[in-house]
């Protein structure tokens, strides 16, 4: 059987899950046909329309229900109530949003809900390549941020982080979301991060790092505990964690970024100053229709002038509920 890929793009947990997700395949006889990035905001009309003409497989995106294979960690998955009440786990279809990461979520479903049998291969038998279970990991430390101090988290320690940061300025395009997903599911993170279309990338966010920091530091400005990033009409690189960098102090960030026709506002907590009781994700998808974890989501708006107004009174709320 050949199933359609569709994936969180842009993401390095959303390529390292149709990763995850084609190795397993793969494993049981299985292929994909072609993989399909998807980033937010989606139209949700267009996804309740969507008439697939092959198998769908999803990772680490809202849900559908003609998927015949769906894993994802965000609580705001559904965009229909329909959908959400005849929703249930199966061994095809799994949610669960204390998951760190997708990528993990997928390895840890495959390996501890359906272990080896007897008249299984031996190869089987072993379990997955250290390769695929340091995949997981990874993948749980970058998507949920769990570093050390913000400068770890800009920082180029392994070679996981240095694959990540090539997804970080500049969007990928679907040739090279490809072949990461492919490199990833067949080879270790230290050969991957020596492909040349990774290393390029990497090295010119390193680069880019170096030349943001003193202006992402200009366009922070600290309200009460949230530090808001104004002025995002180009990519920077580091931003997402240069915040916390600048104002250890701060519960909470919010960037405003220009995306395609959209400015998306960025909400996250402080993982290393965090508060009591984020339910960051679940604010965004009420109030703006956006979406994402109790600890980071985003919202888009089609005004700047709407962004930037929502921006404060975002900031406002956060304050109230440190």
């Amino acid at each position: 059987m050949r199933y359609d890929i569709y994936f969180h793009g842009g993401c390095f947990d959303g390529a390292a899950s149709a990763a995850m997700l084609l190795y397993f395949l793969r494993l049981r006889g299985d292929d994909y046909g072609k993989f399909i990035p998807l980033t937010h905001p989606i139209n949700k009309k267009w996804w309740k329309k969507l008439k697939p003409k092959n198998q769908m497989a999803i990772v680490d995106i809202i849900y559908h229900p003609k998927a015949a294979i769906w894993f994802d960690h965000h609580p705001t998955t559904f965009i229909d109530k329909k959908w959400e009440k005849n929703f249930k786990n199966d061994k095809n279809h799994v949610l669960n949003d204390g998951s760190p990461s997708c990528t993990g979520l997928i390895y840890r479903h495959f390996t501890k809900k359906f272990p080896p049998k007897a008249d299984q291969p031996l190869a089987e038998k072993i379990g997955p390549p250290k390769r695929i279970k340091n995949l997981a990991h990874w993948a749980d430390i970058i998507d949920r941020a769990r570093f050390g101090s913000a400068k770890e988290a800009m920082g180029f320690g392994s070679a996981a982080l240095r694959i990540a940061k090539s997804f970080v300025d500049k969007k990928p395009s679907l040739d090279y979301a490809k072949l990461l997903i492919k490199a990833l599911s067949e080879k270790p993170l230290a050969f991957v991060e020596k492909f040349k279309p990774v290393r390029t990338r990497f090295l010119k966010h390193k680069r880019d790092l170096k030349k943001s920091l003193p202006e992402i530091k200009k366009r922070l400005v600290l309200r009460g505990k949230v530090v808001v990033l104004y002025g995002m009409e180009k990519r920077l690189a580091g931003a997402r964690f240069a915040s916390y960098y600048f104002y250890p102090q701060a519960k909470y960030s919010v960037r405003i970024l220009k995306r395609d026709n959209n400015y998306v506002l960025s909400v996250g907590q402080n993982p290393w100053n965090p508060p009591k009781r984020p339910m960051i994700g679940q604010y965004l998808e009420k109030k703006y229709g956006g979406g994402g974890h109790s600890v980071a989501g985003s919202a888009a708006f089609t005004k700047k002038s709407d962004a930037l107004r929502e921006a404060l009174n975002i900031a406002d709320y956060l304050n109230k509920h440190v």
